[in-house]
């Protein structure tokens, strides 16, 4: 069996973990304006090594390049609302809220792709949301 998949779940369970933290940190003290600016150089040096290390195809070629950009551009839009939600709440309670996507995911691909939700699927989402019901609450 595989396990390189694994390793690297874990590293970026570390990696996004680390993220929430050093984010709240920074914009306590910048607010999420800067911060969001600030990580977005950020964003765009590590992109910049990535293009230019892999040799990655970025010039647009049909419709799928459009929904790579539409996906890069939601996931600046989702970090620089998590910015404006770690402003507003603890950290604790913004990054076990945020990391709770996956259920839009989920219902996206039931709606519009029209992928099926299994019984256990189904149990997991009332869990989760569950779970988010506990932790935000006082």
């Amino acid at each position: 069996m595989e396990f390189r998949w694994f390793v690297l779940v874990l590293v970026t369970l570390f990696v996004w973990g680390t993220w929430g933290l050093v984010t709240r940190v920074a914009s306590s003290a910048m607010g999420w304006r800067d911060t969001a600016a600030v990580a977005a150089i950020g964003h765009m040096l590590v992109a910049l090594f990535f293009i230019v290390g892999s040799r990655a195809h970025v010039l647009p070629h049909g419709p799928v390049w459009i929904m790579a950009l539409i996906a890069g551009s939601l996931g600046f839009i989702g970090a620089m609302t998590f910015y404006m939600a770690l402003d507003l709440n603890p950290s604790s309670i913004v990054v076990v809220a945020t990391s709770l996507y996956p259920l839009v995911t989920l219902a996206l691909s039931f709606l519009l792709l029209g992928e099926s939700i299994t019984p256990r699927q189904a149990v997991g989402i009332a869990l989760a949301l569950t779970a988010l019901v506990l932790i935000s609450s006082e």
